[in-house]
């Protein structure tokens, strides 16, 4: 038997199968076999030899924001490509806007179409009424099933957006209520934040007070302070506790969960039996607010050392089932401003994303390496309703694949990312565990260093997935 593409000799890793070594051959767009190590040697068109190397679904970062600042058509190439990199072979794109999303979105799907070197779905983020009746709409002539509630634009949505709704919690008790009645599984990513608690610390001159006067008092503290670690755990406690009225809370989607105190919060919450999904973003796990600067200004922010051990805690107990990025891109000059809180929210981190778990999670000792595959992959696609199509290796599924190298060390810096921006907030980090190929959907999109896929193969993921069989 003869295969388009064939991947010998590797260790293959995912919560399925576990770690043993083997061989995949891919038909088409899907993989066809997996057989004994060795045994498929010589039927493949292209072959690639993953000898010492380890073989892992494509890696898929739930939560970016591609066209923030530059526009989708940039963001959709210069990303993707720079996601295939780190062995990202899938993204969701959280997009909001004003208006009626049945007139809007043909312009935005006209933008990705021919710029994502890889697969792609979007989430919308809902703003007012008109939205929440458009949801039918959305799910079954866009293929949309994942939305989003900004709990950070309550009370000033009709300033910024222009719309008719101050996004209280009637709004949103009708938008859960109409996502729980949706004959298809849907997801609603959950910004977890109490804006009567961060808007009033951001106008109190208690922020201007500093630290003891023996201590230097840094801009980044000023971010901690406005944005707490409570006020984050009680919304994603009340929001999630009005979900669960309805029947919802297997489908609420807490998105960068920061503090050690919410991901305890989370981890009590399913003891006693809620089903909420916690999604935690590598800067939490990698950096402190001590070592942060104006490249890192974010919302939630970095925080403490104990945050990010507790965060590898839950991680490591699955009450932390996901990992994304909140993926922004933007050129070093529009980003920095005259201290951290002048400087424009969000940085560039899709394409560092896997190498990062891998290596502070897997090589530090901290997680498995299936349970890195999970986090990255496998549990992403389950939530988002991906699955099996994405984030496995089943016979049937798509060949999105990644084959790492867990022994090689790379030093993180723009060039080597091959994105749109021109800085890292990992500039200058030692990172261990790289991708030498990342192959979508059946086809070789990244070989040692370059990408080699064609602009426009990437294409929207329309949900909920049909299958023939």
């Amino acid at each position: 038997m003869s295969y388009d593409v064939v991947i010998t000799n590797g260790t293959l890793v995912s919560p399925e199968l576990g770690k043993l070594r083997g061989d995949i051959g891919i038909t088409g767009e899907e993989i066809a076999s997996i057989a004994n190590p060795g045994t498929l040697e010589g039927q493949g068109t292209e072959e690639i030899d993953a000898t010492d190397k380890h073989v892992l679904p494509g890696a898929i970062d739930p939560h970016t924001h591609h066209g923030i600042y530059r526009g989708l058509e940039a963001d959709a190439e210069t990303e993707s490509r720079s996601d295939l990199v780190g062995g990202v072979t899938t993204i969701g794109n959280y997009f909001r806007r004003a208006g009626s999303y049945e007139e809007i979105l043909d312009e935005y799907f006209a933008e990705a179409e021919p710029n994502y070197y890889h697969d792609y779905f979007f989430s919308l983020g809902l703003l007012s009424y008109e939205h929440i009746e458009e949801i039918p709409y959305i799910i079954d002539e866009l293929g949309i099933t994942s939305f989003k509630w900004y709990k950070n634009y309550k009370d000033v949505a009709p300033e910024k957006f222009g719309v008719d709704c101050e996004m209280h919690d009637d709004w949103a008790d009708a938008f859960i209520q109409e996502l729980a009645a949706q004959d298809v599984p849907t997801t609603l990513g959950h910004h977890s934040e109490n804006m009567e608690i961060t808007s009033a610390l951001g106008d109190s001159p208690y922020l201007d007070t500093g630290l003891d006067d023996d201590q230097e008092y840094r801009d980044y503290d000023i971010l901690v302070e406005q944005f707490p670690d409570y006020a984050e755990a009680q919304s994603m406690i009340a929001s999630g506790a009005l979900a669960r009225q309805h029947n919802y809370d297997d489908s609420f989607y807490a998105v960068h969960i920061s503090a050690g105190k919410t991901a305890d919060e989370l981890a009590m919450l399913q003891d006693a039996g809620w089903d909420i999904i916690g999604e935690t973003c590598t800067h939490y796990l990698t950096l402190t607010a001590e070592e942060c600067d104006e490249r890192h200004n974010v919302n939630p922010p970095v925080r403490s050392k104990a945050d990010q051990e507790t965060l590898w805690d839950r991680v490591a107990d699955g009450t932390i089932s996901c990992i994304g990025t909140d993926h922004c891109a933007n050129l070093e000059d529009d980003k920095i401003g005259e201290d951290v809180v002048d400087s424009l929210p969000g940085f560039p981190s899709s394409a560092t994303m896997l190498p990062l778990i891998l290596s502070e999670g897997v090589t530090a000792g901290r997680i498995s390496l299936e349970r890195a595959v999970a986090v990255t992959s496998t549990n992403t696609a389950k939530a988002f309703n991906l699955y099996p199509k994405k984030g496995s290796l089943q016979i049937g599924t798509d060949a999105d694949l990644t084959v790492v190298d867990m022994d090689e060390t790379k030093t993180v810096t723009p060039e080597l990312l091959q994105g749109g921006a021109d800085y890292s907030p990992y500039d200058g980090r030692e990172v261990t565990g790289w991708p030498t190929h990342t192959l979508v959907r059946g086809t070789i999109a990244y070989a040692n260093g370059e990408v080699i896929a064609e602009r426009g193969f990437g294409t929207h993921i329309d949900r909920p997935i049909k299958y023939d069989n």
